[in-house]
């Protein structure tokens, strides 16, 4: 079984699936020890490039950013650093503006890219690679979000929400010392994000019974045991315990994997994401910052578990119940937000969300499934949730 191997078992290797498929992530090496950065180094090295392309923005270039090129450097490489800065007074965004600045400034030349960061440069970072025909690795920064093994890169393109595909990074590199140290909320984003992964595999199961559509039952394994190291590290995660922040990065990096193993994100989202990303896009247009999208992925869980308790005696076809008490009470243990005010989500923007938020994705999911098949059920879901958090 895949959730019987080690996270270093995964790598680089094909898998002969009971599914019927042959799964494959094609990652080298990963190492999350307190040596990390010298060992990235020395597997740079070891690839023989010439040039290094090393993409941070302003926060992780002086956390880890800098030193790195001065190692690459010192190690006889030539080393170009491109740090991707905010605009309008708004966080760094992996949007056309910022991909295209980075096309532009970049010299073009690099043999090998390396990220040093986490969501948005990892995801800017991997497809400037994937179009570039090189290969990359990636330095995180913060146990923030599971798509540092992914093969999509999750980018806004003219003010919508896209999954691109792109490449997995041949090598994943984190330090405790860095990673314990990140900010609070991209800690507890990490941890939303894989606690999202309760209802992303209800959605798949749903998916098979329902329109037969396949299932993998050893890549479910795998994110729920990824989905299982989060849980048990929810209290260390909110102390900043260091083992328990490796644990939800390993979490996060199973989940990245279970996408990168299956080819696509059916794994680890359904109908929570595609809420999220709905907030995000609104957000966006706005020009207003919004919370970080793990933590919004943790109280978009609980809200479509909620919508689940609703509509599953009008659903054809029986689903996995989930309380969402519980998911409120594991992601509180981590410090997490589960309701949407805690977001700035307001009454308008939660109702549109659920009720237009199969738009985000073509995938299957019950919001996709009651738009088409029930729309009155999902308006009287969307009315009812509302009303619960707002009146």
């Amino acid at each position: 079984m895949l959730s019987d191997l080690k996270i270093n078992e995964l790598v680089n290797k094909d898998y002969i699936c009971s599914c019927g498929k042959t799964h494959r992530a094609d990652i080298e090496r990963i190492d999350l020890s307190e040596n990390a950065i010298v060992n990235a180094v020395e597997y740079i090295v070891s690839k023989r490039p010439r040039v290094i392309t090393v993409i941070c923005d302003e926060n992780t270039y002086v956390i880890a950013g800098k030193s790195f090129g001065a190692m690459l450097e010192t190690a006889g490489i030539e080393t170009e650093i491109h740090i991707i800065k905010g605009r309008n007074g708004l966080n760094v965004a992996p949007d056309d503006a910022h991909i295209g600045e980075v096309f532009a400034r970049i010299s073009g030349r690099a043999d090998m890219y390396v990220a040093v960061g986490s969501g948005v440069v990892n995801d800017i970072t991997r497809i400037v690679s994937h179009r570039a025909g090189k290969n990359y690795i990636v330095f995180g920064t913060a146990p923030s979000m599971d798509g540092y093994a992914s093969v999509t890169s999750s980018l806004v393109l003219n003010n919508i929400k896209e999954s691109i595909p792109g490449q997995c990074p041949i090598g994943i590199f984190g330090q405790p010392d860095i990673l314990k140290n990140a900010p609070f909320e991209m800690l507890t984003a990490g941890f939303g994000d894989v606690i999202g992964k309760y209802n992303a595999i209800r959605e798949w199961k749903f998916g098979r019974d329902l329109i037969g559509e396949h299932y993998c039952p050893e890549i479910v394994d795998l994110v729920e045991k990824a989905v299982d190291k989060c849980v048990d590290s929810a209290q260390g995660l909110k102390n900043r315990n260091e083992e328990a922040v490796i644990s939800v990065m390993e979490a996060l990096i199973l989940a990245g994997m279970a996408m990168g193993l299956y080819g696509n994100t059916r794994p680890a989202s359904g109908a929570e994401h595609h809420i999220v990303h709905y907030w995000d896009v609104d957000c966006i247009k706005r020009g207003v910052e919004h919370e970080l999208h793990g933590n919004s992925v943790g109280i978009g869980t609980v809200v479509i578990c909620k919508l689940f308790n609703i509509v599953k005696d009008k659903l054809p076809v029986e689903t996995e119940a989930i309380d969402p008490d519980e998911i409120t009470r594991i992601l509180k243990t981590a410090g997490c937000k589960t309701s949407p005010l805690e977001a700035g989500i307001e009454r308008d923007l939660l109702k549109r969300s659920i009720i237009n938020g199969h738009t985000m994705s073509s995938k299957f999911t019950v919001l996709k499934y009651l738009s088409e098949e029930n729309p009155d059920l999902l308006e009287f879901a969307a009315e009812a949730l509302c009303k619960e958090y707002y009146n």
